[in-house]
C-alpha cells in the first residue's frame, strides 16, 4: 500500500471470501490487518467458486456469513463494501449480491448493463513495474467516481 500510494495511486483492500471459515472470523482478520489511518477505497469482497472450498453454501448460508462479514467491516471502515463477483457466482447468489455495488468480472463480453462500478475485462494483462500477469479493469464514471469512492468516510471528516 505504501508503494502504491507513493506512486500516486488510490488504494484499498480486497478480501477473498472463503466458504471454509465463518464470516465473523474473516471480518475480525480483515479489520486487524487493513490499516485505517489513511484514506482508502471501499473494501472489496470477492465471491467466487474458483480457488474456494469445494463445499458451496446455499444462498441462505452465504447471506448469513456475508452479513456477518459485511456488518463489522462496513462499520469499521465507514463505507459500503463493493462485491467482486464472477458470472457464475452472480447467477448462483443473485439475491445475495443484488442492491450492492459490484465489481463485475466478465472476460468474454462487455457487461450488457450498467449496474457495476468496476469491470474486470482481462486477467492476463501487463503493467510496467509488475512481473507476471495482472488483471485489467475499468472504473465506470471516471475521475469523479474515483474521488467519491476514495473520499474519507463522513464521520472521519468531522473535527473534534
Amino acid at each position: 500500500m505504501r508503494a502504491a500510494r507513493a506512486a500516486g495511486l488510490a488504494v484499498g483492500a480486497y478480501h477473498f471470501f472463503t466458504f471454509c471459515r465463518p464470516g465473523a472470523d474473516q471480518a475480525r482478520n480483515f479489520i486487524s490487518v487493513v490499516p485505517r489511518d489513511q484514506p482508502l477505497l471501499p473494501p472489496v469482497v470477492d465471491i467466487e467458486f474458483g480457488g474456494n472450498c469445494p463445499q458451496r453454501p446455499t444462498p441462505e448460508q452465504l447471506s448469513a456469513e456475508l452479513s456477518a462479514f459485511l456488518g463489522p467491516v462496513e462499520a469499521a471502515f465507514g463505507k459500503t463494501a463493493i462485491l467482486y463477483v464472477t458470472d457464475e457466482a452472480a447467477k448462483a447468489y443473485a439475491g445475495q449480491v443484488a442492491g450492492r455495488p459490484r465489481w463485475l468480472r466478465s472476460l468474454a463480453l462487455r457487461p450488457g448493463h450498467d449496474d457495476w462500478i468496476y469491470w474486470q475485462y482481462h486477467n492476463r494483462g501487463s503493467v510496467d513495474g509488475i512481473s507476471g500477469d495482472v488483471d485489467l479493469n475499468v472504473l465506470q464514471g471516471g475521475p469523479a467516481t474515483l474521488a467519491a469512492l476514495f473520499a474519507p468516510a463522513p464521520e472521519a471528516m468531522s473535527s473534534d
